[in-house]
């Protein structure tokens, strides 16, 4: 009978040993949403424009063109092609959970990035970004990392995460610009097509970074408990975190 008493107690209590310093009051969370932030930046002699793609109707069919001329690893990943399609576009941002943010030179767009807001976990994820490949070299990602950081950062976000590419080193220097810290490597994690019916699986880096709240109330380091072969990964997370 005390055995089950012990056991009993254990229902509905943190699993591990928590600093009670850490925890946060679930009624100051607020809710994220999408900041309608433009930001201009002179590259190359070439002033650039990012921001809120507002009016996705009438812009879903150039953002769609822009990823079927450059993102051609979509192709056949059910997760990601429906950025080649704009009514599925719309439909994605109508649910309030996706949004497109642009790059403008002049008045066109040339540049398109999508994002996701995972609700239950307080984070804003970069997902997708592509520059129209007529445009490619105008220094679109020079700053797009930059920017990123921005949005996240007024969203009322706790975190930011993306994936990234080992194809271009360009979009690893852009999320370390924001301040992005590398927190692991997942190779063959994703499946990149082809319109050639043919895929591979890359080589992917995950690059993270925590907003003051989520900063804040992280769990302690002096708390995590740890594998031989996770101590090593954690102990080069943390040296840049």
């Amino acid at each position: 009978m005390s055995s089950l008493i012990e056991r009993k107690r254990l229902i509905n209590k943190r699993f591990g040993t928590i600093d009670e310093g850490v925890l946060g009051n679930v009624e100051d969370v607020v809710e994220i949403t999408w900041p309608d932030i433009s930001e201009e930046y002179e590259v190359n002699g070439s002033k650039l424009i990012y921001k809120l793609i507002k009016d996705i109707d009438a812009s879903a069919d150039r953002i769609a063109e822009i990823f079927n001329n450059g993102f051609y690893e979509m192709v056949h990943n059910t997760n990601k092609e429906w950025h080649l399609y704009s009514e599925k576009i719309v439909e994605k941002v109508r649910t309030g959970d996706y949004n497109f943010y642009g790059c403008y030179l002049g008045d066109e767009l040339i540049a398109a990035e999508s994002m996701a807001i995972h609700r239950g976990d307080r984070i804003m994820e970069w997902c997708s970004g592509c520059v129209d490949p007529v445009y490619r070299g105008k220094g679109v990602w020079r700053y797009i990392g930059v920017y990123n950081n921005l949005i996240v950062e007024k969203s009322g976000a706790h975190f930011g995460f993306v994936w990234v590419i080992t194809s271009h080193r360009y979009s690893q220097m852009a999320a370390e610009r924001a301040g992005y810290v590398v927190m692991g490597c997942a190779p063959g994690m994703l499946f990149y097509g082809g319109m050639d019916k043919r895929y591979y699986r890359p080589v992917i880096i995950m690059y993270g970074k925590l907003y003051d709240a989520g900063r804040k109330h992280m769990q302690n380091w002096e708390s995590v408990l740890l594998t031989e072969q996770s101590e090593k990964l954690v102990s080069l997370v943390r040296e840049s975190f």
